[in-house]
């Protein structure tokens, strides 16, 4: 896979591991700004939405399965649509994935709000607004300056035709059936005030996965960037714990 499609960050210290950065749709790389200096490990974004496509879930979890070979041993971390292809990647039981941090996410888009709506708005309305709609209804909390714009800016890099291929193939996968089958250290984390997501489909992910009850921070829907010392800090100890 060509180096361009991922952007590596290093902390200033030794590095303490390896995060291979999922974010979810339409969701800005900016949003794991300071991830690497604030867990001390390698961070490697994977902006998938901006790769050459095709877009469907099992597509782009079998590239994430490739990054995860070339960069072992790593941690998946997905945000949101993001964490629903780690799982899809996970599911290739590849070498060299040690665990799973998984953020605002679920096995399927049951109780998703609407999303055939969604896909609609982004079909008959990509543009400013609606960016600018999507990135508000990503937070709760103020973020700074930098992500903010970038939360609105970045949508303009994408293709229209990416985004509803994606939210189209998310809204078709249902992982709950073969989550079983994943024998994986896993954290589950979700935002109280998440608009798109429930506190339920965190709990169910986390059940699936056989992982602990969901850490919940008082945020919405995009914890690395509204929570970034807690949610940081919730990495720092999964990757620990690891050890």
């Amino acid at each position: 896979m060509p180096a361009e499609e991922v952007l590596i960050t290093r902390p200033s210290g030794r590095a303490a591991g390896t995060l291979l950065c999922l974010p979810g749709t339409m969701s800005a790389p900016a949003i794991f700004d300071g991830l690497a200096d604030r867990t001390g490990a390698d961070v490697v974004i994977a902006p998938w939405l901006a790769w050459s496509g095709p877009h469907d879930m099992a597509t782009l979890g079998a590239r994430v399965a490739e990054l995860v070979v070339e960069h072992a041993p790593v941690v998946l971390v997905g945000h949101s649509t993001g964490g629903v292809i780690a799982l899809r990647a996970a599911l290739h039981r590849m070498r060299g994935l040690a665990g799973l941090v998984l953020s605002d996410t679920g096995a399927n888009m049951r109780g998703h709000g609407d999303v055939d709506a969604i896909i609609e708005h982004v079909r008959a309305a990509w543009g400013p607004e609606l960016w600018r709609a999507v990135a508000q209804r990503g937070v709760h909390l103020p973020v700074p300056e930098r992500i903010a714009d970038a939360l609105e800016t970045y949508p303009a890099t994408l293709r229209r035709s990416a985004v509803i291929d994606a939210l189209t193939s998310q809204r078709d996968t249902d992982l709950a059936p073969l989550l079983g089958e994943l024998d994986l250290p896993a954290l589950v984390v979700h935002g109280r005030y998440d608009r798109a997501r429930e506190l339920r489909h965190a709990t169910e992910l986390a059940e699936l996965l056989g992982a602990p009850a969901p850490v919940v921070l008082e945020c919405g829907h995009t914890p690395a960037a509204e929570c970034p010392e807690s949610f940081a800090a919730q990495v720092r100890r999964f990757l620990a714990n690891l050890d």
